[in-house]
């Protein structure tokens, strides 16, 4: 028989196992790390590391799957100088994630997409990701094995840094292709005293 009072500590040592997730008791809630977080200030108002740990120390292995927060984290370690214990945010997050796909869960982020008909297999995605989201993996095509690009949607961040990359234009994201920018640029701004009108791309 299930011991429910030991779920919260099973679920916290399955994360403390992982390289990352050692920290995961360290936290005390400060509010530093959510200050300086650039997920939290421009995307996700909901992004809480300090929450989501909460979540592993109290068993709430669905909703700590569930959360933005382990899905949203870039790894850009604004955090990490910024915490008075030291903690390696991202690396806890990371371990929390790993449960999360082998439990069968799946980012809800928009991901990028590769066409194989104009994939030519040259790499440079690969290389360009910096979220290793992206592999080579051989198929038959016509009686021939070659090589194509294929997108890990769990490791995937959408920020679309292989879509300016790929020279044969194979790969493509939701929102950001040619004919969706023209779209936004021919949709006049609006008027202002007749001052002079700019539309600014800006990336976050």
């Amino acid at each position: 028989m299930v011991n429910h009072s030991e779920q919260p500590q099973i679920f916290a040592d399955q994360v403390r196992a992982i390289p990352g997730g050692e920290h995961l008791e360290m936290c005390y809630s400060c509010g530093t790390c959510v200050s300086k977080c650039m997920i939290q200030q421009k995307v996700e108002p909901e992004y809480n590391p300090r929450r989501l740990l909460r979540m592993v120390l109290m068993g709430l292995r669905e909703e700590a799957f569930q959360s933005p927060t382990t899905w949203l984290c870039s790894a850009c370690d604004l955090c990490y100088p910024a915490c008075p214990q030291e903690i390696h945010i991202s690396g806890v997050i990371d371990a929390v994630k790993q449960l999360a796909v082998e439990a069968g869960y799946e980012s809800p982020l928009e991901t990028v997409s590769v066409d194989e008909s104009l994939c030519s297999g040259c790499g440079i995605c690969v290389m360009a990701c910096p979220y290793e989201a992206l592999h080579l993996v051989e198929k038959e095509v016509e009686g021939e094995m070659d090589l194509f690009s294929e997108v890990d949607v769990n490791k995937c961040m959408g920020c679309g840094i292989c879509v300016a990359a790929c020279p044969m234009g194979a790969i493509a994201r939701p929102g950001v292709s040619n004919e969706e920018v023209r779209a936004q640029i021919d949709v006049p701004p609006p008027e202002r005293d007749g001052a002079l009108r700019l539309i600014v791309f800006v990336c976050d």
